[in-house]
């Protein structure tokens, strides 16, 4: 039996669909994008390396970065060409690189398949299975998952073509670029493009020991990457599982393989990496750093640092019988192929199926969970079927569809020696292949069992397969779109660069206040664990430019001493504490400790703490702190008339532009008992004039509304509470306009 279709689309109408369908999605993946701000803050670490390296060079002299070069001068150039490095800037590079992967995993599918529903849901899923981008903006990552997806589908569709030389040529200059973002990267992208340059290599000789060579690789390759943590039982099982799918995929792909590759090709690959990688290291030396400092900062530096800074994936009861018998299963495969072919081939095609089935579920399952967890516990078992040849499959189809394979086999070993957002980078290619590996699965068995079955019968499951997999992408898009949403319940950040960034009302009040004290009370600001966006959005500087997320782990005695000279030579200097962050680290054996850590907790002190935010002066120094708000209350005033009496006052200091009167106080957050709002008919203010410091520099008078205030002062709101509902517990207070615009919020001190 023939594929059961009748008609053929126009290519235009796959095009149009897809496009619009990735508008929508795009949309939706903005407004997650621009509604998250994580914790840990790596975007302000990149984010803040990337724009010293832009004004200053000295890239790993001093500049710290745990990454290579190539993300530093691909946004060099973008900040030459005018584009400013800020979170806003950042954010929407990451989305388009997003995006980017996403189409392009569905373009390889409907070029593949035919299939737009196919293409479709594989659209879908790929925003949904990458939406940790929205939680890594301006991270390497995101350069990681465009290049990778470029190698993959790019390569795939020459290779299908039998553009060698081109595909060649893309993989040096792809590899190059991964190795100098991250050198594992690179070496897992190198092990890809050497084994299938070995695999179709013309050379008899070369193609005789190419299998050889790779299951010798496929042993060796994981255990000297994994060396520094092998004690761990995690990474003993990883090392395990990822050789035996190695050993299996090698195995599987071999019978098909013919010459397609010479040297020549193998020059062409060089070529393209050389020369990526003399452009890109002509930039960061002509920007001051020494060939010995990018060779340390590239290859030496990162051997280093499995040891410092490690998360464990929790493996699945089982996995090691998994993966020996997914490779035992591999061989008696291969053993029974010349006296079983269609009996074999059935099984593989069923296996693809069932893979592609489940990985659906865990999709569909978003956002409850993150289904790129789960599916990494099952993909280096199930990847060899996707690499074996059905009878009668064209050759070229089938060693294009083994090239993503070997791309995304590497790829996976991007999750050690961090099980973090690194599992979705890594394994994100495993939803193209599923869907091409499940469609031409399908396909075959139709053809080859279509005996077995009347026409109406087949017709029929395929109607019914059709319909399951358009229902899954209109799922996963619309679960994917109301996550989006929460971008409408938020309050923009407003900060410098970040204007778009939408969070949480308390967030955004304790973000702008703890940026606004840095700018009013610091010359120098640093923060335990780092937290480098509130440099970037106050504009004060960090004591050096050595900056690092885990600095008291990745930076070395010197760079932490020379940070504490430049402490103790600023008087006005700041630390931010986030002690949330600090225990959560402490409970998995990471808490911060060193000199520096040590110096900070002696030298420095808390002069407020909001949602365990630690906002930390030189011991013995005093600041008034804007934009925090103290709730005082005391016993009724004796004599007075019922309703009258002043028994709270609500006391906080604030810096408005002289533009922006306040009609009235809101609390956002107040009690169920209803609103707590103060205005003209339910208070008396006081207002006393303030210096950029927060110190007052003239008598308390008396205030009247719209509160108009010229320059920093303090605020002073006397009324009854009697009559009003009591504030939340950490609640926000919303100065607003008459016409119900925020002018500014105030967190209110616990």
């Amino acid at each position: 039996m023939t594929d059961p279709r009748t008609w053929r689309r126009p290519a235009w109408l796959d095009t149009l669909v897809l496009a619009l369908a990735a508008a929508g999605l795009i949309v939706a993946a903005a407004r997650v994008m621009f509604s998250a701000f994580m914790f840990y803050d790596d975007e302000g670490y990149v984010l803040f390396s990337l724009r010293n390296f832009a004004e200053h060079g000295g890239l790993y002299r001093d500049v710290y970065s745990q990454y290579g070069p190539f993300p530093f001068v691909f946004h060099y150039i973008l900040q030459s060409l005018g584009l400013p490095l800020t979170h806003t800037v950042g954010r929407g590079i990451t989305l388009l690189a997003w995006g980017a992967a996403a189409v392009l995993g569905a373009v390889v599918v409907v070029r593949a398949t035919r299939s737009l529903v196919a293409a479709l849901a594989v659209l879908a899923g790929l925003f949904a299975y990458l939406w940790v981008m929205a939680s890594e903006p301006t991270h390497p990552g995101g350069l990681i998952v465009l290049l990778t997806s470029v190698l993959a589908v790019v390569g795939h569709q020459w290779l299908v073509q039998d553009r060698v030389r081109a595909w060649a040529l893309l993989a040096g200059a792809v590899t190059a670029a991964l190795a100098l973002t991250k050198i594992n990267i690179g070496a897992f992208a190198a092990f890809a493009v050497g084994g299938w340059l070995l695999l179709h290599h013309r050379s008899i000789a070369v193609h005789r020991w190419a299998p050889a060579v790779l299951l010798i690789g496929a042993g060796v390759l994981p255990l000297g990457l994994m060396r520094p943590l092998l004690g761990a039982e995690w990474v003993q099982t990883f090392a395990l599982a990822w050789a035996c799918a190695a050993m299996a995929v090698v195995r599987s792909a071999s019978p098909t393989t013919e010459g397609r590759a010479d040297w020549a090709t193998l020059a062409w690959v060089v070529g393209g990496g050389a020369g990526v990688a003399v452009g890109v290291v002509g930039v960061v030396l002509a920007r001051g750093s020494s060939l010995a400092e990018i060779i340390d900062g590239v290859v030496l530096a990162p051997t280093r640092q499995p040891t410092t800074f490690s998360i464990r994936y929790l493996w699945l009861p089982g996995t090691r019988l998994f993966a020996l018998g997914s490779l035992g299963l591999c061989m008696l495969a291969l053993a029974a192929r010349r006296r079983r072919r269609r009996r074999v081939d059935t099984a593989v095609a069923i296996v693809r199926l069932l893979a592609a089935v489940t990985l659906a579920v865990h999709l569909a399952r978003f956002p409850a969970i993150s289904a790129d967890y789960l599916v990494f516990g099952l993909v280096l078992p199930l990847l060899w079927p996707f690499a074996w040849s059905l009878a009668g499959e064209e050759p070229r189809v089938a060693q294009a569809r083994a090239w993503l394979v070997l791309v995304l086999l590497g790829q996976c070993l991007h999750v050690f020696p961090v099980a973090g957002s690194q599992i979705a980078w890594g394994t994100f290619l495993a939803l193209p292949l599923a869907a091409m590996g499940a469609w031409d699965a399908a396909r075959w068995l139709a053809r080859t069992w279509a005996g077995d079955l009347t026409a109406s019968r087949w017709r029929l499951g395929f109607g019914v397969a059709v319909a399951g997999v358009a229902l899954f992408a209109g799922a996963v898009a619309r679960e994917f779109t109301l996550v989006g949403e929460r971008y409408r319940e938020g309050e923009n950040l407003g900060l410098p660069g970040a204007e778009l960034l939408r969070l949480p009302e308390g967030s955004s009040a304790l973000f702008r206040l703890l940026t606004l004290n840095a700018i009013a009370h610091a010359d120098v600001l640093f923060s335990e664990p780092g937290m480098f966006s509130f440099n970037v959005w106050s504009g004060v500087p960090a004591p050096t430019r050595a900056n690092v997320t885990h600095w008291f782990s990745l930076l070395s005695r010197d760079r932490q001493e020379e940070i504490i000279r430049r402490l103790e030579a600023s008087p006005r200097a700041v630390v931010i504490v986030h002690r949330e962050h600090v225990d959560f680290l402490a409970k998995r054996g990471l808490a911060p400790k060193g000199v520096l850590h040590d110096f900070i907790a002696r030298e420095f002190a808390p002069v407020f703490t909001l949602d365990d935010f630690e906002f930390c002066v030189r011991r013995g120094r005093r600041i008034a702190p804007f934009l925090v708000a103290e709730w005082l209350t005391r016993s009724d005033a004796s004599g007075a008339a019922e309703g009258t009496r002043e028994n709270t006052l609500l006391r906080f200091s604030v810096l408005l532009p002289a533009s922006a009167p306040v009609e009235r106080l809101e609390f956002i957050g107040a009690s169920r008992a209803g609103p707590l709002v103060l205005d003209r008919t339910n208070t008396r203010v006081e207002i006393t004039p303030l210096n950029a410091r927060g110190d007052p520099v003239g008598a308390p008078r008396a205030g009247a509304w719209p509160l108009v205030l010229t320059g920093p002062a303090q605020v002073a709101v006397y009324f009854d509470r009697t009559r009003l509902p009591p504030p939340g517990r950490n609640a926000t207070v919303a100065l607003r306009a008459a016409d119900g615009r925020e002018v500014a919020l105030v967190r209110l001190l616990p």
